[in-house]
C-alpha cells in the first residue's frame, strides 16, 4: 500500500519531518522574532575546562 507514491513506513517519517520543521519555524517565530527574545548561545558561562575542572 501506498500514500502519495511512497511506502507508509516512508510517508509517516516525511510527515514527521514536517511536522518537526514546522514546529520549530514556528517557535522561531513567535518567541524570537515576534518577542524579541534573543538566541544565547552562551549558555553556560564558563567551561569545567576554564574552571579547571575535569571534563566528564
Amino acid at each position: 500500500m501506498s500514500v502519495l507514491g511512497m511506502p507508509v513506513e516512508m510517508f509517516l517519517v516525511f510527515a514527521a519531518t514536517l511536522t518537526a520543521g514546522s514546529l520549530g519555524a514556528i517557535h522561531f517565530l513567535i518567541v524570537h522574532v515576534v518577542m524579541g527574545r534573543p538566541i544565547d548561545e552562551h549558555i553556560r558561562e564558563e567551561s569545567p575546562a576554564d574552571r579547571g575542572g575535569k571534563n566528564v
